[in-house]
């Protein structure tokens, strides 16, 4: 035979038992609800006095800055990082620990900052060319000034081939100045600063795959570039070597000409290419940003 049922009571209006907390558990309950209520109410206030300032921070971002966890930089954020200096990876402390990522992604490729074209644009060279960002880009930039100088070097080096085998065609013809100035630019200048930006988007390229879905692939970008940094050093040792053999008779010291047109025209027509470039350039680039910030 089945056992026997229990009877059921009659309880009419009242609601069904429920097992009985613990002491613990309602300590714990009641001092995570007063914990909230507490920094609601203080995030409430933090937050209308930072909009009363014009900072423009909200609480969200407030408990993000008390939780510790990651976010993204404010517009008032992003302009106060507008700097430059002569050090290399910058400890971040206080709030810009949870924007550093963010930071990081920014730096390697945003155009507007602090809303002021003239100072958004200054901003952009010191981080953006090849000599100078050597001692003034932003501390935190992803691209390092170590690895800016090691690309300094590859692209002197990978120069002088180049420059070695246009002495030795100039023994055989005569150039005019403008001839040679031309010349110069096409056979050295337009391929090594190719080499340049690709060695740039080479370096940065970890920094696109941090705080998001590819995380993991980070160390195996991070390898790659390293692996490929190496690599430039032995062809640039290399060239060096086939430059030496390629002068034959001729004196060493021609090769200071051509090596600094080269570089003179480098430096120089950077400005207006990578301000002017369709679609990549800092005035492009500035004004889409402008219009999407604004339209959002």
């Amino acid at each position: 035979q089945a056992p026997a049922l229990p009877r059921l009571e009659r309880r009419v209006g009242r609601p069904s038992p429920r097992r009985p907390r613990s002491s613990l558990a309602v300590q714990a309950l009641a001092h995570e609800r007063v914990r909230e209520r507490a920094l609601a109410t203080m995030f409430s206030g933090w937050g209308a006095d930072a909009q009363a300032q014009g900072q423009g921070f909200q609480p969200a971002e407030m408990f993000s800055m008390v939780q510790n966890q990651p976010r993204a930089m404010t517009q008032a954020e992003k302009a106060e990082e507008v700097r430059c200096g002569c050090m290399d990876e910058e400890a971040p402390s206080g709030s810009r620990m949870l924007y550093e990522n963010d930071l990081s992604y920014q730096l390697a490729q945003s155009y507007y900052w602090s809303g002021i074209f003239l100072k958004d644009w200054v901003f952009f060279v010191c981080n953006w060319h090849p000599f100078i960002g050597m001692f003034c880009s932003h501390p935190n930039h992803p691209w390092h000034k170590k690895e800016r100088i090691l690309t300094f070097i590859v692209s002197c080096s990978i120069t002088m081939l180049p420059s070695a085998l246009f002495i030795r065609g100039l023994q055989s013809q005569k150039f005019t100045q403008t001839e040679t100035s031309m010349a110069i630019f096409i056979a050295i200048t337009l391929p090594v600063s190719i080499l340049e930006v690709a060695l740039y988007w080479l370096s940065v390229g970890d920094v696109f795959c941090k705080g998001g879905k590819l995380e993991c692939c980070t160390w195996i970008v991070a390898c790659f570039k390293n692996a490929c940094l190496g690599g430039s050093l032995v062809v640039s040792a290399l060239s060096l070597l086939l430059s030496y053999m390629c002068l034959g008779d001729a004196d060493p010291v021609d090769l200071v000409h051509p090596f600094l047109v080269s570089r003179f025209q480098s430096y120089v027509t950077w400005f207006p290419i990578w301000t002017l470039l369709p679609c990549m350039g800092f005035l492009h680039c500035w004004c889409m940003e402008k219009n999407a910030l604004e339209a959002s």
